[in-house]
């Protein structure tokens, strides 16, 4: 027992000697942040987008709604399941989460919860609004990350979020 705990000591010596970080790497993987911008409560249906960093998936018959992290949700035609078509985005600043009942989608909007009618895709409508339901507090560093990230650039909004990315010769770290 005694040779186990000299060993966690040492361990944990040696663990807190963290060097000081002498050159920035040209390329790695890190963390961004995601801005709202001061038009984040506009909602809109645009056009198919490619999918960089995917969330949540939800399925309700016959589509499939996917989370794009941050940015809003990519609507699939899953009608034929071996080849699903990409029919839309519908842009929600902040988002992260959804939820629909009925022909009503629930998504988070920065820190307001909106419920939207999705009976007709062509013609979306806000059916409601609830303000402030959840706490986004900015920040200048991704919480509880330890890495790489891209520092905070205050001139582009509030950070609603943080997503996974390549960054090049990134000026920020947490250790």
């Amino acid at each position: 027992m005694r040779t186990f705990i000299c060993c966690c000591s040492l361990a944990l010596l040696f663990s807190a000697c963290i060097q000081e970080r002498q050159t920035i790497p040209a390329e790695v993987i890190g963390l961004a942040p995601i801005y709202a911008s001061d038009d984040w409560q506009h909602i809109e249906i645009l056009a198919p987008q490619s999918i960089d960093n995917l969330g949540k998936i939800y399925y309700k018959a016959p589509f499939i709604y996917a989370t794009e992290r941050g940015r809003g949700i990519h609507i699939f035609d899953n009608s034929n399941p071996a080849q699903p078509k990409n029919e839309a985005f519908l842009q929600i600043a902040g988002n992260s989460d959804l939820a629909i009942r009925n022909q009503i989608l629930y998504a988070n909007n920065v820190n307001d919860l909106v419920a939207i009618d999705i009976s007709d895709l062509s013609d979306l409508k806000i059916v409601e609004r609830l303000a402030n339901v959840y706490q986004v507090t900015g920040s200048d560093f991704p919480e509880g990350y330890l890495g790489y990230f891209e520092c905070v650039d205050p001139n582009l909004g509030q950070v609603v979020g943080w997503y996974e990315t390549t960054l090049r010769e990134p000026e920020c770290w947490r250790e």
